[in-house]
């Protein structure tokens, strides 16, 4: 069976080049050829290396003794109690507050100095939670006040109502109650009222983990 070609025609091999046959061969035997034989290769291959009278290395002087240094007598440590400068929130006495998580954000603005393009990275900090007041919240929306006093909630933070505190008035105290809703909010704006903040927030596509 004769091998084809792709158009369909049978496959043909090519046959020797006619100028071969008037081409005149050279005269091996005057050609020199170098590298050619073992003998050759193995007497360039390893180089030669003179050898070196092993030198006296003289003995290292003795090292001298450091004087003793008296001990360093150690001051004593000062205490200084854990967030001594940070205010905790203060709200004002009401019957119903929540408490809610949340997920500070950090937006660090950066700048190309060649070409002047800016552009914003987002970070998170330290998990906490606070008391907030609900001012609206439905579908679409949750904003609420705090006083915020070292200004933890930024915007973009994201935060997680999840529970209420129902002032009781037998025992004086607040008790918990579970919040009715598992909804993660994003913080995008905040304004001055009040003596506190007022944070509108939406929706957030982010959500944390915050069962810890």
């Amino acid at each position: 069976m004769s091998i084809m070609s792709k158009d369909g025609s049978t496959y043909v091999i090519k046959s020797p080049n006619p100028l071969v046959k008037e081409q005149e061969k050279w005269d091996s035997s005057k050609l020199v050829f170098h590298n050619f034989t073992w003998d050759e290769i193995r007497a360039n291959a390893a180089p030669r290396i003179k050898r070196q009278e092993a030198r006296k290395i003289a003995d290292p002087p003795e090292p001298i003794p450091e004087p003793a240094i008296p001990p360093k007598m150690e001051e004593p440590k000062q205490e200084v109690p854990a967030q001594q400068n940070e205010k905790t929130f203060d709200l004002p006495h009401i019957k119903y507050k929540v408490i809610s998580h949340c997920l500070p954000a950090i937006v660090q603005k950066k700048k190309d100095n060649l070409y002047g393009e800016s552009w914003e990275r987002l970070t998170y900090g330290r998990k906490m939670v606070f008391p907030l007041i609900v001012v609206e919240s439905n579908d679409f929306s949750f904003d609420f006040w705090t006083s915020d006093p070292n200004g933890q909630i930024t915007e973009r933070s994201i935060i997680y109502p999840f529970s209420y505190e129902v002032y009781n008035e037998e025992t004086g105290s607040y008790d918990r109650v579970p919040y009715d809703e598992y909804r993660w909010w994003k913080v995008n704006s905040k304004e001055r009222k009040e003596g506190g903040w007022l944070f509108k927030s939406a929706p957030s596509e982010t959500q944390p983990d915050f069962s810890e």
